[in-house]
C-alpha cells in the first residue's frame, strides 16, 4: 500500500422498520425506520494522488468507476467546496451485494468521506461529514454517523444514535438472483395506499435493547414489501426458508432484494446461512450488528 494510504471498512446496513408516511412536495418521500449496521463490509483503499485528479476503481463488474459512483462524487464534492488541490485514487472490493436495499454505495460514499476528512487533513467536523453525506443520498449519513442503531426520519438523513444493547444481534442474510430499483420501488408507492404501522418504534427498540427476539414478529415492518409486485413469490420462499432454519423473524431489508432473518445466536446463523446458500440463486451470509 502506498505511502500515506488508508485501508477502510465500509459496512452495510439492514432496516429493521421502514414505515413510508407520506409523499413530500419534493417529490421524496417521508420515512421513519430504524438502521442496524452490520457486519458484511466493502474494503477501500485511498491513496493521494498530487495531480489532483479522482481515479476509482472496483473489482465489481456493472458498477461504475466515474461520477455516477457515490464514492467518486463524494471525493469530488470535498475537492469542490474546500478547495482540495489534493487527488485520490480509490479501490473498492465490494463484498456487499448492490441494489440490495443494504446501502452498499452509501457506505461507500459515507466512508470515502470520513477518510479523506483524514487524509487531506480537511479537519471538517462530524455536523458539517453529515450535511455533506445528506446531499449525496438519504443513507450516506447513518453511515457518517458510525454508530450501531439509529433511528432515522425525514428522507432519512435525521437521525437519533440508539444505545446498542448487550448482545449483537445476529442474522442469515439472502441476496436472490435479482435486485430492486430504490426508485422504481418508492414509485411502486403510488399504487398502494399508504397506512400507518401496528408496530410502534419505540417498543421495538426496547425489544431490541431486551433482547427479546420473540417479539419482533409483530414489530418489524417494511412498507415497501407491499410493491414487490412478481417478485414477491421469490421473497415468500425466501421467509418461509429462513424461518424453517429458526428465525425469529423475517423482513425485507429497505427497498430490497435482500432479506433477513433474525436468529438467537451466532451459531444458528452460520447454520441457515450454510443452508440457503446451497440454492445457487441466492447468496446467503451470516452477519451481525456491527
Amino acid at each position: 500500500m502506498a505511502t500515506g494510504a488508508l485501508r477502510l471498512v465500509s459496512p452495510a446496513k439492514i432496516n429493521l422498520f421502514l414505515s413510508v408516511l407520506r409523499r413530500r412536495p419534493d417529490g421524496a418521500h417521508e420515512i421513519e425506520t430504524v438502521f442496524e449496521r452490520i457486519s458484511l463490509c466493502d474494503e477501500i483503499r485511498l491513496a493521494p494522488l498530487k495531480d489532483g485528479k479522482i481515479l476509482l476503481r472496483t473489482d465489481c463488474p456493472g458498477v461504475p468507476d466515474g461520477p455516477s459512483n457515490l464514492a467518486w462524487r463524494a471525493a469530488r464534492i470535498l475537492q469542490e467546496k474546500y478547495a482540495a488541490k489534493q487527488g485520490v485514487r480509490i479501490g473498492i472490493r465490494k463484498r456487499i451485494p448492490v441494489a440490495a436495499g443494504l446501502g452498499g454505495g452509501s457506505s461507500n460514499a459515507a466512508t470515502v468521506l470520513l477518510g479523506l476528512n483524514r487524509l487531506w487533513r480537511l479537519r471538517l467536523s462530524r455536523k458539517e461529514l453529515l450535511r455533506l453525506g445528506a446531499s449525496l443520498g438519504s443513507d450516506v449519513p447513518f453511515f457518517i454517523l458510525e454508530s450501531p442503531f439509529a433511528v432515522g426520519r425525514g428522507r432519512g438523513e435525521r437521525l437519533r444514535k440508539i444505545k446498542a444493547p448487550r448482545r449483537k444481534l445476529w442474522h442469515c442474510l439472502v441476496k436472490p438472483g435479482f435486485s430492486i430499483s430504490t426508485r422504481k420501488a418508492y414509485e411502486g408507492l403510488k399504487k398502494v395506499k399508504l397506512t400507518p404501522p401496528q408496530a410502534d418504534v419505540k417498543i421495538l427498540l426496547r425489544a431490541i435493547r431486551n433482547g427479546r427476539l420473540e417479539r419482533f414478529p409483530k414489530l418489524l415492518v417494511n412498507s415497501l414489501e407491499a410493491v414487490l409486485g412478481k417478485r414477491v413469490i421469490e421473497i415468500l420462499k425466501i421467509k418461509k426458508e429462513l424461518t424453517r432454519q429458526g428465525a425469529a423473524a423475517t423482513l425485507l431489508s429497505g427497498s430490497g432484494s435482500s432479506v433477513f432473518g433474525v436468529f438467537a445466536s451466532r451459531a444458528q446463523a452460520i447454520r441457515a446461512a450454510r443452508f440457503l446458500g446451497k440454492n445457487k440463486q441466492w447468496r446467503a451470509f451470516a452477519v451481525s450488528t456491527f
